[in-house]
């Protein structure tokens, strides 16, 4: 197992105090990535092997109890440095680092991270069963979908595929649905923007896999095993849904050059310039800019050219259903 991997135990502190966003933006700023996470209460025993070189220290049974008192969230992490970077510029030692932010004491310090390589190999052989138990529940529940998230700039044709695959019986569903069905249960008075940013900023994984839930409810009440979500925002709700559902899930990027975008962009809105046209589509690229939709494409498992006929593109649309679902 690499040393160029290492892992963080998010504590039920770190939990209750909503640290996850602010640790996984961390790890972005580091150049580091998730490769795997469990949300779990761990059971003592495992806690009690975690901790074990320090099993003669006052402190142990009291670290041992609080750490597997409630529901943690453990991150696989990887790249150059892992170990060191997460250990000492993110998480760090009291009272640097988020622990000297949040920590209570030397108890509820808010996260674990090994110090050492040789920790580190040890603690990620630790959780591997962890992962592999999380990675085989989620192939059971996700066992016969297909999910096919449509994304792209605006004017790119998202509606006009999620009809087509909805003709071909794979149900149409709009990702803004599912997060107002979250937010519902959540926080009913809360603004929708509002609501989902505040979320992703406290613990991202928590809303997407309530959104999960909810997509999996949705299929379930519509008695379908096939479906499209459409409109797939930047950021990490699709890297997150490609790592949970595994092959049952497949960003599909519909790609279009501004000029014809533009062209069609005046079409629809009876515009009588490009130049209007331009006032029209532009800001709305620029939003989607900023939300990271351009980077969907470099992990796209399709990416469809759709400058040609509609035509072209549903037969483009049913070869892309016939790989997947037949």
């Amino acid at each position: 197992m690499s040393v160029k991997q290492t892992l963080i135990i998010v504590k039920p502190d770190g939990m209750a105090k909503g640290l996850v966003g602010q640790i996984l933006r961390s790890l972005q700023k580091h150049d580091l990535r998730v490769a795997d996470q469990a949300r779990l209460q761990l059971e003592r025993e495992w806690v009690e092997n975690l901790y074990g070189q320090e099993r003669g220290e006052v402190y142990f049974t009291e670290v041992v109890e609080w750490v597997s008192s409630a529901p943690v969230l453990i991150l696989k992490v990887e790249g150059e440095d892992a170990v060191d970077l997460v250990k000492w510029k993110i998480i760090g030692r009291y009272p640097e680092g988020i622990r000297g932010r949040y920590s209570e004491n030397w108890i509820k310090n808010v996260a674990h991270a090994p110090d050492s390589s040789e920790s580190a190999l040890h603690e990620l052989q630790l959780t591997e069963l962890i992962f592999e138990r999380r990675r085989q529940m989620n192939e059971s529940r996700f066992s016969g979908r297909m999910v096919f998230a449509l994304t792209g700039m605006s004017e790119c044709g998202k509606s006009t595929v999620g009809k087509y695959l909805d003709s071909k019986d794979i149900v149409r569903l709009k990702i803004v649905k599912l997060f107002e069905k979250v937010r519902d249960k959540w926080s009913p008075d809360e603004e929708l923007y509002t609501f989902v940013r505040q979320q992703e900023e406290r613990d991202p994984y928590a809303l997407w896999d309530a959104f999960t839930d909810e997509l999996v409810a949705e299929m379930d009440r519509l008695n379908t095993n096939a479906a499209s979500i459409e409109s797939l925002y930047g950021g990490g709700l699709g890297p997150y849904l490609k790592q949970k559902l595994g092959r049952h899930f497949r960003i599909v990027f519909l790609d279009i050059p501004l000029k014809i975008r533009l062209v069609r962009q005046m079409q629809r809105e009876g515009l009588s310039d490009i130049e209007s046209a331009r006032e029209h589509l532009l800001p709305r690229d620029e939003i989607k800019e900023m939300s990271g939709i351009p980077a969907l494409k470099d992990i796209a498992d399709e990416v469809v050219d759709n400058s040609g006929t509609l035509e072209e593109l549903y037969r483009g649309i049913d070869q892309l259903v016939q790989r997947y679902l037949l």
